[in-house]
Protein backbone atom coordinates (compact mmCIF):
# COMPACT_ATOMS: atom_id res chain seq x y z
CA UNK A 1 0.00 0.00 0.00
CA UNK A 2 2.82 2.42 0.91
CA UNK A 3 4.64 1.76 -2.39
CA UNK A 4 1.47 2.40 -4.40
CA UNK A 5 0.81 5.66 -2.55
CA UNK A 6 4.42 6.76 -2.97
CA UNK A 7 4.35 6.04 -6.72
CA UNK A 8 1.18 8.11 -7.05
CA UNK A 9 2.57 11.12 -5.20
CA UNK A 10 5.92 11.02 -7.00
CA UNK A 11 4.15 10.81 -10.37
CA UNK A 12 2.18 13.93 -9.43
CA UNK A 13 5.38 15.71 -8.42
CA UNK A 14 6.96 14.84 -11.77
CA UNK A 15 3.96 16.20 -13.65
CA UNK A 16 3.93 19.56 -11.82
CA UNK A 17 7.67 20.06 -12.27
CA UNK A 18 8.81 19.31 -8.71
CA UNK A 19 12.15 17.87 -7.59
CA UNK A 20 12.48 14.58 -5.72
CA UNK A 21 15.14 13.19 -3.40
CA UNK A 22 15.04 9.94 -1.44
CA UNK A 23 17.29 10.26 1.62
CA UNK A 24 16.08 6.90 3.03
CA UNK A 25 13.68 4.07 2.28
CA UNK A 26 10.10 5.28 2.67
CA UNK A 27 11.31 8.86 3.09
CA UNK A 28 11.00 11.42 0.28
CA UNK A 29 11.93 15.10 0.08
CA UNK A 30 9.81 17.11 -2.39
CA UNK A 31 10.59 20.59 -3.66
CA UNK A 32 7.34 21.85 -5.19
CA UNK A 33 6.82 24.94 -7.37
CA UNK A 34 5.58 27.85 -5.24
CA UNK A 35 2.21 27.96 -7.01
CA UNK A 36 1.62 24.25 -6.41
CA UNK A 37 2.66 24.52 -2.77
CA UNK A 38 0.20 27.37 -2.21
CA UNK A 39 -2.55 25.37 -3.89
CA UNK A 40 -1.86 22.41 -1.61
CA UNK A 41 -1.53 24.57 1.50
CA UNK A 42 2.01 23.44 2.32
CA UNK A 43 5.58 24.70 2.22
CA UNK A 44 7.50 24.27 -1.05
CA UNK A 45 9.98 21.93 0.66
CA UNK A 46 8.21 19.03 2.32
CA UNK A 47 9.52 15.75 3.73
CA UNK A 48 7.14 12.81 3.50
CA UNK A 49 7.20 9.44 5.25
CA UNK A 50 5.18 6.63 3.69
CA UNK A 51 5.47 3.95 6.39
CA UNK A 52 4.85 3.95 10.14
CA UNK A 53 8.42 2.80 10.80
CA UNK A 54 9.88 5.66 8.75
CA UNK A 55 7.57 8.20 10.38
CA UNK A 56 8.64 6.99 13.83
CA UNK A 57 12.32 7.27 12.90
CA UNK A 58 11.85 10.73 11.34
CA UNK A 59 9.33 12.68 13.45
CA UNK A 60 10.01 15.85 11.42
CA UNK A 61 8.46 14.18 8.34
CA UNK A 62 4.78 14.27 7.43
CA UNK A 63 3.35 10.77 7.61
CA UNK A 64 1.29 10.64 4.43
CA UNK A 65 -1.62 8.20 4.59
CA UNK A 66 -4.99 7.85 2.91
CA UNK A 67 -7.30 10.61 4.11
CA UNK A 68 -4.46 13.03 4.91
CA UNK A 69 -5.36 16.62 3.85
CA UNK A 70 -2.21 16.92 1.74
CA UNK A 71 -3.08 13.77 -0.20
CA UNK A 72 -6.66 14.94 -0.68
CA UNK A 73 -5.25 18.21 -2.01
CA UNK A 74 -3.07 16.33 -4.50
CA UNK A 75 -6.07 14.36 -5.81
CA UNK A 76 -8.21 17.51 -6.02
CA UNK A 77 -5.45 19.39 -7.85
CA UNK A 78 -5.01 16.56 -10.37
CA UNK A 79 -8.72 16.54 -11.09
CA UNK A 80 -8.83 20.33 -11.37
CA UNK A 81 -5.93 20.42 -13.82
CA UNK A 82 -7.98 18.57 -16.45
CA UNK A 83 -8.52 14.98 -17.43
CA UNK A 84 -5.67 14.99 -19.97
CA UNK A 85 -2.29 16.72 -19.68
CA UNK A 86 0.66 16.85 -22.08
CA UNK A 87 4.32 16.54 -21.09
CA UNK A 88 7.57 16.13 -23.02
CA UNK A 89 10.94 14.48 -22.48
CA UNK A 90 13.46 16.78 -24.17
CA UNK A 91 16.67 15.98 -22.31
CA UNK A 92 17.88 13.00 -24.31
CA UNK A 93 20.75 12.47 -26.70
CA UNK A 94 19.56 11.58 -30.20
CA UNK A 95 22.88 10.46 -31.65
CA UNK A 96 23.86 6.84 -31.22
CA UNK A 97 26.60 5.30 -33.31
CA UNK A 98 27.00 1.55 -33.67
CA UNK A 99 23.33 0.87 -32.99
CA UNK A 100 23.31 -2.28 -35.12
CA UNK A 101 26.06 -3.81 -32.96
CA UNK A 102 24.10 -2.92 -29.82
CA UNK A 103 20.95 -4.58 -31.16
CA UNK A 104 22.91 -7.66 -32.12
CA UNK A 105 24.52 -7.79 -28.70
CA UNK A 106 21.40 -7.26 -26.58
CA UNK A 107 18.86 -9.42 -28.47
CA UNK A 108 19.02 -13.16 -29.14
CA UNK A 109 17.69 -15.02 -32.18
CA UNK A 110 18.24 -18.76 -31.48
CA UNK A 111 17.20 -19.93 -34.97
CA UNK A 112 18.18 -16.90 -37.05
CA UNK A 113 20.72 -14.14 -37.42
CA UNK A 114 20.55 -10.38 -37.72
CA UNK A 115 21.68 -8.66 -40.90
CA UNK A 116 22.05 -4.93 -41.58
CA UNK A 117 20.03 -3.33 -44.36
CA UNK A 118 21.84 -1.42 -47.05
CA UNK A 119 21.40 2.34 -46.62
CA UNK A 120 19.53 1.89 -43.30
CA UNK A 121 20.20 4.78 -40.92
CA UNK A 122 19.44 5.49 -37.29
CA UNK A 123 16.40 7.77 -37.26
CA UNK A 124 14.83 9.62 -34.30
CA UNK A 125 11.16 8.82 -33.77
CA UNK A 126 8.62 10.27 -31.34
CA UNK A 127 7.25 7.64 -28.96
CA UNK A 128 4.43 8.08 -26.47
CA UNK A 129 3.55 6.97 -22.98
CA UNK A 130 0.30 7.56 -21.14
CA UNK A 131 0.28 7.82 -17.37
CA UNK A 132 -3.06 6.81 -15.85
CA UNK A 133 -3.80 8.02 -12.33
CA UNK A 134 -6.55 5.98 -10.68
CA UNK A 135 -8.48 5.98 -7.46
CA UNK A 136 -8.94 2.29 -6.64
CA UNK A 137 -11.67 0.92 -4.35
CA UNK A 138 -11.33 -2.67 -3.12
CA UNK A 139 -14.80 -3.64 -1.93
CA UNK A 140 -15.83 -6.72 0.06
CA UNK A 141 -17.71 -6.44 3.34
CA UNK A 142 -15.47 -3.45 3.87
CA UNK A 143 -14.12 -0.79 1.51
CA UNK A 144 -10.43 -0.10 1.13
CA UNK A 145 -9.23 2.75 -1.09
CA UNK A 146 -5.92 3.02 -2.91
CA UNK A 147 -4.31 5.52 -5.24
CA UNK A 148 -2.41 4.04 -8.15
CA UNK A 149 -0.33 5.49 -10.97
CA UNK A 150 0.69 3.39 -13.96
CA UNK A 151 2.75 4.36 -17.01
CA UNK A 152 1.73 2.62 -20.25
CA UNK A 153 3.49 2.48 -23.61
CA UNK A 154 0.98 3.74 -26.19
CA UNK A 155 2.70 1.84 -29.03
CA UNK A 156 2.96 -1.58 -27.36
CA UNK A 157 0.19 -1.54 -24.75
CA UNK A 158 2.71 -2.70 -22.13
CA UNK A 159 3.36 -1.16 -18.71
CA UNK A 160 6.66 0.77 -18.65
CA UNK A 161 7.90 -0.85 -15.45
CA UNK A 162 11.50 0.24 -16.11
CA UNK A 163 10.51 3.91 -16.20
CA UNK A 164 8.34 3.46 -13.10
CA UNK A 165 11.54 2.76 -11.17
CA UNK A 166 13.41 5.82 -12.48
CA UNK A 167 14.25 8.43 -9.90
CA UNK A 168 12.31 11.05 -11.86
CA UNK A 169 11.35 11.54 -15.49
CA UNK A 170 12.69 14.80 -16.95
CA UNK A 171 9.24 16.08 -17.91
CA UNK A 172 8.68 19.52 -19.37
CA UNK A 173 5.55 21.38 -20.42
CA UNK A 174 6.96 22.55 -23.78
CA UNK A 175 8.45 20.67 -26.73
CA UNK A 176 11.99 21.85 -27.51
CA UNK A 177 13.32 19.34 -30.04
CA UNK A 178 13.26 19.34 -33.83
CA UNK A 179 10.20 17.88 -35.55
CA UNK A 180 10.34 14.12 -36.18
CA UNK A 181 8.11 11.33 -37.39
CA UNK A 182 6.11 9.23 -34.93
CA UNK A 183 7.13 5.65 -34.24
CA UNK A 184 4.72 3.09 -35.71
CA UNK A 185 2.22 1.07 -33.70
CA UNK A 186 3.87 -2.15 -32.46
CA UNK A 187 0.75 -3.98 -31.21
CA UNK A 188 -2.92 -3.84 -32.23
CA UNK A 189 -2.23 -2.01 -35.55
CA UNK A 190 -5.97 -1.88 -36.30
CA UNK A 191 -6.24 0.79 -33.59
CA UNK A 192 -4.65 4.04 -34.87
CA UNK A 193 -2.05 5.54 -32.55
CA UNK A 194 -4.06 8.51 -31.23
CA UNK A 195 -7.57 7.13 -31.73
CA UNK A 196 -10.11 7.11 -28.87
CA UNK A 197 -10.45 3.36 -29.39
CA UNK A 198 -6.76 2.84 -28.72
CA UNK A 199 -6.87 4.98 -25.58
CA UNK A 200 -9.88 3.03 -24.29
CA UNK A 201 -8.04 -0.23 -24.93
CA UNK A 202 -4.91 1.14 -23.24
CA UNK A 203 -6.95 2.20 -20.20
CA UNK A 204 -8.30 -1.35 -19.88
CA UNK A 205 -4.75 -2.71 -20.08
CA UNK A 206 -3.71 -0.14 -17.46
CA UNK A 207 -6.47 -1.39 -15.15
CA UNK A 208 -5.17 -4.95 -15.44
CA UNK A 209 -1.62 -3.70 -14.76
CA UNK A 210 -2.84 -1.87 -11.65
CA UNK A 211 -4.45 -5.11 -10.41
CA UNK A 212 -1.10 -6.90 -10.85
CA UNK A 213 0.69 -4.03 -9.12
CA UNK A 214 -1.70 -4.22 -6.16
CA UNK A 215 -1.60 -8.03 -6.06
CA UNK A 216 0.01 -8.24 -2.55
CA UNK A 217 -2.65 -5.88 -1.10
CA UNK A 218 -5.45 -7.75 -2.87
CA UNK A 219 -4.13 -11.14 -1.73
CA UNK A 220 -3.91 -10.00 1.91
CA UNK A 221 -7.47 -8.61 1.73
CA UNK A 222 -8.77 -11.84 0.20
CA UNK A 223 -7.15 -13.90 2.96
CA UNK A 224 -8.81 -11.81 5.67
CA UNK A 225 -12.11 -11.89 3.79
CA UNK A 226 -11.97 -15.66 3.31
CA UNK A 227 -11.59 -16.16 7.06
CA UNK A 228 -14.57 -13.92 7.86
CA UNK A 229 -16.63 -15.66 5.17
CA UNK A 230 -15.79 -19.04 6.67
CA UNK A 231 -16.89 -17.89 10.13
CA UNK A 232 -20.17 -16.43 8.83
CA UNK A 233 -20.91 -19.55 6.80
CA UNK A 234 -20.25 -21.77 9.82
CA UNK A 235 -22.57 -19.61 11.96
CA UNK A 236 -25.37 -19.79 9.38
CA UNK A 237 -24.92 -23.53 8.85
CA UNK A 238 -25.10 -24.16 12.60
CA UNK A 239 -28.23 -22.02 12.99
CA UNK A 240 -30.15 -23.61 10.12
CA UNK A 241 -28.96 -27.12 11.03
CA UNK A 242 -30.37 -26.67 14.53
CA UNK A 243 -33.62 -25.17 13.18
CA UNK A 244 -34.07 -27.98 10.64
CA UNK A 245 -33.27 -30.66 13.24
CA UNK A 246 -35.88 -29.23 15.62
CA UNK A 247 -38.55 -29.22 12.87
CA UNK A 248 -37.70 -32.81 11.90
CA UNK A 249 -38.05 -33.97 15.53
CA UNK A 250 -41.44 -32.27 15.82
CA UNK A 251 -42.49 -33.78 12.49
CA UNK A 252 -41.52 -37.26 13.65
CA UNK A 253 -43.56 -36.91 16.87
CA UNK A 254 -46.82 -35.64 15.40
CA UNK A 255 -49.45 -37.79 13.76
CA UNK A 256 -51.76 -34.98 12.77
CA UNK A 257 -51.79 -34.63 8.97
CA UNK A 258 -52.48 -30.88 8.99
CA UNK A 259 -49.71 -30.39 11.52
CA UNK A 260 -47.35 -32.51 9.42
CA UNK A 261 -48.13 -30.46 6.30
CA UNK A 262 -47.41 -27.23 8.20
CA UNK A 263 -44.11 -28.56 9.56
CA UNK A 264 -43.03 -29.82 6.13
CA UNK A 265 -43.77 -26.39 4.67
CA UNK A 266 -41.69 -24.75 7.39
CA UNK A 267 -38.85 -27.24 6.82
CA UNK A 268 -38.82 -26.51 3.07
CA UNK A 269 -38.77 -22.79 3.87
CA UNK A 270 -35.78 -23.27 6.21
CA UNK A 271 -33.82 -25.14 3.53
CA UNK A 272 -34.60 -22.44 0.94
CA UNK A 273 -33.76 -19.67 3.40
CA UNK A 274 -30.44 -21.37 4.22
CA UNK A 275 -29.43 -21.38 0.53
CA UNK A 276 -30.49 -17.76 0.10
CA UNK A 277 -28.58 -16.59 3.17
CA UNK A 278 -25.45 -18.52 2.16
CA UNK A 279 -25.63 -16.98 -1.31
CA UNK A 280 -26.08 -13.52 0.23
CA UNK A 281 -23.10 -13.87 2.52
CA UNK A 282 -20.93 -15.22 -0.34
CA UNK A 283 -21.88 -12.19 -2.44
CA UNK A 284 -21.18 -9.90 0.50
CA UNK A 285 -17.57 -11.11 0.71
CA UNK A 286 -16.99 -11.25 -3.05
CA UNK A 287 -14.10 -8.93 -3.93
CA UNK A 288 -14.95 -6.13 -6.36
CA UNK A 289 -12.35 -3.75 -7.78
CA UNK A 290 -13.55 -0.33 -8.94
CA UNK A 291 -11.22 1.98 -10.83
CA UNK A 292 -11.98 5.69 -11.05
CA UNK A 293 -9.80 7.56 -13.52
CA UNK A 294 -8.51 10.79 -11.99
CA UNK A 295 -6.58 12.03 -15.00
CA UNK A 296 -4.13 11.03 -17.73
CA UNK A 297 -0.83 12.46 -18.90
CA UNK A 298 0.39 11.98 -22.48
CA UNK A 299 4.18 11.92 -22.44
CA UNK A 300 6.22 12.11 -25.64
CA UNK A 301 9.80 10.88 -25.71
CA UNK A 302 12.11 10.63 -28.73
CA UNK A 303 13.87 7.33 -29.36
CA UNK A 304 16.16 6.07 -32.10
CA UNK A 305 14.91 3.47 -34.60
CA UNK A 306 16.86 1.29 -37.01
CA UNK A 307 15.58 -1.24 -39.51
CA UNK A 308 17.39 -4.57 -39.86
CA UNK A 309 16.72 -7.97 -41.38
CA UNK A 310 16.24 -11.18 -39.41
CA UNK A 311 16.84 -14.28 -41.53
CA UNK A 312 17.54 -17.99 -41.54
CA UNK A 313 17.80 -20.54 -44.32
CA UNK A 314 14.02 -20.71 -44.71
CA UNK A 315 12.87 -17.08 -44.66
CA UNK A 316 13.75 -13.48 -43.83
CA UNK A 317 11.83 -10.41 -42.68
CA UNK A 318 12.54 -6.77 -41.90
CA UNK A 319 11.84 -5.34 -38.47
CA UNK A 320 12.29 -1.98 -36.77
CA UNK A 321 14.38 -2.01 -33.59
CA UNK A 322 14.37 0.85 -31.08
CA UNK A 323 17.03 2.31 -28.81
CA UNK A 324 15.78 4.11 -25.71
CA UNK A 325 18.19 6.98 -24.92
CA UNK A 326 16.62 7.51 -21.50
CA UNK A 327 17.16 3.93 -20.30
CA UNK A 328 20.25 3.30 -22.47
CA UNK A 329 18.95 0.01 -23.82
CA UNK A 330 17.52 -1.66 -26.90
CA UNK A 331 13.80 -2.24 -26.42
CA UNK A 332 12.93 -5.95 -26.65
CA UNK A 333 10.77 -6.69 -29.71
CA UNK A 334 7.22 -7.87 -29.09
CA UNK A 335 6.23 -11.48 -29.67
CA UNK A 336 3.80 -11.24 -32.58
CA UNK A 337 1.61 -13.92 -30.99
CA UNK A 338 1.11 -12.77 -27.39
CA UNK A 339 2.34 -9.18 -27.60
CA UNK A 340 4.80 -9.55 -24.72
CA UNK A 341 8.34 -8.10 -24.92
CA UNK A 342 10.86 -10.84 -25.65
CA UNK A 343 14.66 -10.23 -25.73
CA UNK A 344 15.01 -13.83 -26.99
CA UNK A 345 12.86 -14.43 -30.07
CA UNK A 346 12.54 -17.05 -32.80
CA UNK A 347 11.94 -16.35 -36.47
CA UNK A 348 8.85 -18.24 -37.64
CA UNK A 349 9.09 -19.96 -41.04
CA UNK A 350 6.45 -17.48 -42.22
CA UNK A 351 8.38 -14.41 -41.07
CA UNK A 352 6.92 -13.73 -37.59
CA UNK A 353 8.87 -13.12 -34.38
CA UNK A 354 7.73 -15.22 -31.41
CA UNK A 355 9.01 -16.05 -27.96
CA UNK A 356 9.73 -19.58 -26.81
CA UNK A 357 6.28 -20.15 -25.33
CA UNK A 358 4.52 -19.34 -28.62
CA UNK A 359 6.35 -21.59 -31.10
CA UNK A 360 6.09 -25.12 -32.50
CA UNK A 361 9.06 -27.14 -33.81
CA UNK A 362 8.77 -29.57 -36.68
CA UNK A 363 10.28 -32.82 -35.38
CA UNK A 364 11.98 -33.63 -38.69
CA UNK A 365 13.01 -30.54 -40.68
CA UNK A 366 13.41 -28.43 -37.48
CA UNK A 367 11.53 -25.48 -38.92
CA UNK A 368 9.98 -23.19 -36.32
CA UNK A 369 6.36 -22.04 -36.60
CA UNK A 370 4.60 -19.59 -34.31
CA UNK A 371 1.11 -20.12 -32.93
CA UNK A 372 -0.29 -17.83 -35.64
CA UNK A 373 0.81 -20.46 -38.15
CA UNK A 374 -0.39 -23.54 -36.27
CA UNK A 375 -2.39 -24.66 -39.31
CA UNK A 376 0.95 -25.36 -41.01
CA UNK A 377 1.83 -27.95 -38.35
CA UNK A 378 0.14 -31.31 -37.89
CA UNK A 379 1.17 -34.59 -36.25
CA UNK A 380 2.22 -38.03 -37.40
CA UNK A 381 -0.72 -40.44 -37.12
CA UNK A 382 1.63 -43.13 -35.78
CA UNK A 383 4.14 -41.49 -33.42
CA UNK A 384 2.31 -38.20 -32.78
CA UNK A 385 5.38 -36.02 -33.36
CA UNK A 386 4.68 -32.53 -34.79
CA UNK A 387 5.15 -32.25 -38.53
CA UNK A 388 5.12 -29.11 -40.66
CA UNK A 389 3.57 -29.05 -44.12
CA UNK A 390 7.03 -29.55 -45.66
CA UNK A 391 7.64 -32.82 -43.81
CA UNK A 392 4.19 -34.41 -43.95
CA UNK A 393 3.58 -37.51 -46.08
CA UNK A 394 -0.05 -38.23 -46.81
CA UNK A 395 -0.99 -41.90 -47.06
CA UNK A 396 -2.67 -42.76 -50.35
CA UNK A 397 -4.68 -45.54 -48.67
CA UNK A 398 -6.22 -43.87 -45.61
CA UNK A 399 -5.38 -40.22 -46.23
CA UNK A 400 -3.66 -39.73 -42.86
CA UNK A 401 -0.42 -37.82 -42.38
CA UNK A 402 2.75 -39.61 -41.30
CA UNK A 403 6.44 -38.86 -40.98
CA UNK A 404 9.05 -40.50 -43.17
CA UNK A 405 9.83 -43.13 -40.53
CA UNK A 406 6.23 -44.44 -40.43
CA UNK A 407 5.21 -44.49 -44.10
CA UNK A 408 2.50 -47.09 -44.59
CA UNK A 409 2.06 -47.86 -40.90
CA UNK A 410 -0.91 -45.52 -40.39
CA UNK A 411 -3.43 -48.01 -41.87
CA UNK A 412 -1.65 -51.21 -40.90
Amino acid sequence: MADSLQDFVLAYCEEVGGLIERPAYGLVDLLLPDEIARRLGTEPLVRLAFTEETAAAHPEATHLTYGHPLLEGVVEDMQGRGLALRRYVNQVRLERSGLFRLIKGELAFPNAWLQPLENAVEAPRTCYYVRFNFKVALITDEKQEELASILMNLHTGQPAWELEHQEILPLESEYRLRPMHEAPVAWRPELPLHSPERLVWLQEEAGRAVARKLAPTIEALQQRTARRLELDQARLEAFYDDTAADLERRLARTGDEARQASLKEKLAFVHAERERKLADVAAKYQLRINLELINTVLISQPKIALQARVENRYTSAQFTFVWDPLLYRVEPPLCQVCGQPAPRVYLCANGHLADEGCILHCAFCKRVFCALCKDDVGACAVCGKPLCVHSQIRCQVCGQVTCQEHIGQCHA
